[in-house]
């Protein structure tokens, strides 16, 4: 026997939702297949009992059978697959008590043998309705103590004929109680293995979101690295290549960076950049994309910005950066904290050539700028006027 997994009222919901159609549809072609079962017995009724023969025509054609299309109706509608299952196993026992009203009725000695086919009834409960393992113990109790009720007003009826009727009806009861209950613990534990499996399924596509991340992430600054500037520039040509056109590339630098990881440590050397990288993200509008190239070097790229805006962005980032006031005594020269020196250039990027003479035009002003005394931020000259900020 399988052993019966709990579920949480959670996954209990869940599982009652999944199963809801195809349990639905199951349900409904065994009440129509059980029907027809049931309304071709009036030919047993008429060969073996023909002294009722009106009231089983009755019963099953007058009671049952309008039950039972009423039934369909209701399991083919918008309801919950339990109450479904519930009016599927009334009209079972509905059906049993019809049948056991017509034997009871007769005085034909052939009832005794027609009634093992109550083991019929049961298997209708457990097997054919395939209802939960609770709901069809409790309708098998039912119909048991109906039979076993009625077996005793039976024409020739006697307590050596009931212990026989025991010994067939008996066996069907566990057997196919046992199989109900099997079904339902294999329909619990396949769906709890497909929730798990959901769950790692998950799982394991947010690790990789995490690794696709991290890969195109600086694990000091968590600014873009060079894979990640290069998924950038492709999403840009994708959704936005007129803006491309028109674009500001900064190059930045910080400036006596050696001297400042020498003289106070790798740990502060390390605690600067994060802190700058912060304070240049602030600087720049939310679009635009800030990358650590590697060491003390980052970059900056502004699409659809016209290259007059070049100097006002180059001049916010060296501003954000100076007012951190981070002291540094090793420069060697008048700066006596962290500054950065910035290079602009401005073009378009639509391919990668362009793009990466736009970094070499930027990166030739940072140099001009490192050689008026740093602190500073240069246009390429070759596209517009020299500036600078002492």
């Amino acid at each position: 026997m399988f052993p019966r997994l709990r579920m949480t009222a959670d996954q209990q919901n869940a599982f009652l939702a999944l199963r809801t159609p195809a349990r639905t549809r199951l349900l409904l072609s065994s009440v129509i297949g059980v029907c027809i079962f049931y309304l071709a017995c009036i030919l047993l009724d008429i060969l073996l009992l023909g002294d009722v023969t009106l009231l089983a025509i009755s019963l099953r054609f007058g009671v049952v059978l309008p039950v039972a299309l009423v039934l369909m109706r209701y399991v083919s509608g918008d309801h919950p697959i339990v109450n479904k299952e519930h009016a599927a196993l009334g009209v079972a026992i509905l059906g049993n008590v019809c049948w056991c009203l017509i034997l009871v009725s007769s005085r034909n000695p052939a009832v005794l043998g027609y009634f093992y086919a109550a083991a019929s009834f049961q298997m209708v409960v457990t097997i054919a309705a395939a209802s939960p393992f609770r709901p069809s113990l409790i309708a098998s109790l039912l119909i048991f103590v109906l039979n076993y009720s009625v077996i005793w007003f039976l024409e020739g009826s006697s307590g050596f004929y009931v212990l026989q009727h025991l010994a067939v009806y008996l066996p069907t009861v566990g057997m196919t109680l046992l199989v109900s209950y099997q079904l339902e613990s294999e329909a619990i534990a396949n769906f709890l293995q497909s929730q798990e499996n959901e769950v790692l399924k998950r799982e394991l596509s947010r690790q990789n979101k995490d690794l696709a991340r991290l890969s195109v992430t600086d694990p000091l600054t968590r600014l873009s690295n060079r894979r990640g500037t290069d998924g950038e520039l492709s999403r840009l040509r994708l959704e936005m290549p007129q803006a491309m056109e028109n674009t500001v590339v900064l190059i930045i630098d910080v400036d006596h960076f050696k001297a400042f990881n020498d003289g106070y440590g790798h740990g502060a050397g390390d605690d600067c950049l994060k802190r700058v990288a912060r304070a240049m993200r602030r600087a720049l509008p939310l679009d635009a994309h800030l990358a650590r190239q590697g060491g003390e070097e980052f970059l900056a790229i502004l699409p659809g910005t016209d290259a007059d805006k070049a100097g006002h962005f180059a001049e916010a980032v060296r501003r954000s950066v100076r007012q951190l006031g981070i002291a540094h005594e090793f420069t060697r020269d008048r700066n006596r904290h962290v500054t950065v020196s910035v290079g602009a250039a401005t073009g378009t990027i639509l391919n990668d050539d362009d793009f990466q003479s736009l970094v070499d035009a930027a990166d030739q002003a940072v140099y001009a700028a490192k050689a008026d005394g740093r602190n500073g931020w240069r246009i390429n000259e070759r596209q517009q006027v020299a500036q600078d900020v002492a």
